[in-house]
């Protein structure tokens, strides 16, 4: 299956942008201890964030045999998550809860996770912008066409990775406010979920957020 080929190219890309963010993050915090004035008072343990995601851009498989269909690249419906209980160092954080879920129009897209997210603190951003990747339980489902006992889906379900940026535009030791996009990548892209999977899918997920916690 196109899913199974993918996997290992997947789960690559993933180990060595994390050891890439670690080496990153250590050159940075030793740079930004000769060159960094003391940095302002941010927020350090995040309780409770709250993500709106309204937009997606599609990038689908295409199934074998000929196949035909469409899924549409940009998409918008209602979804939202919550993460619990984030930390955030000088140069990285983590967050050990993080769910959510997004359905379009006619519902022509539906994806729901539950991911642990860990990550880097971009030096030299005044703590503003993050990069990580997320690991865990996920499914995405986008309609492709019909014939299949239902719906003929791209996407996949089971493990999922995904990469996420995002910039606080407002980073206050009690609350933050921000924006952030994540790209989601389905380790797994045959059986059935909302539908019959015939290729695999991945998404990019755009966001505002907001948090509170303490400084």
């Amino acid at each position: 299956m196109a899913g199974v080929a993918h996997r290992p190219i997947a789960i690559a890309i993933a180990f060595a942008s994390l050891a890439f963010a670690v080496l990153a993050g250590h050159a940075g915090s030793a740079g930004a201890a000769e060159a960094d004035p003391a940095p302002a008072a941010t927020m350090t343990q995040e309780w409770v964030g709250l993500e709106l995601t309204p937009v997606s851009v599609s990038f689908p498989g295409t199934p074998c045999c000929g196949r035909q269909g469409h899924v549409d690249t940009f998409q918008a419906g209602p979804g939202g998550g919550i993460r619990l209980f984030r930390h955030r160092w000088q140069s990285y954080y983590f967050t050990p809860i993080l769910a959510g879920v997004y359905v379009t129009s006619e519902n022509r897209t539906i994806f729901a996770h539950v991911e642990t997210e860990g990550g880097l603190i971009v030096p030299r951003t005044d703590r503003r912008l993050e990069l990580g990747i997320g690991f865990g339980l996920g499914g995405l489902a986008m309609k492709y066409t019909t014939g299949c006992d239902g719906s003929c889906d791209v996407g996949g379900a089971g493990w999922t990775i995904s990469f996420a940026a995002r910039y606080l535009f407002v980073d206050r030791p009690t609350f933050s406010i921000g924006a952030g996009a994540r790209a989601v990548l389905p380790l797994q892209s045959n059986g059935e979920w909302f539908g019959y999977f015939v290729a695999d899918g991945k998404m990019i997920l755009g966001s505002v957020e907001v948090a509170f916690g303490r400084g």
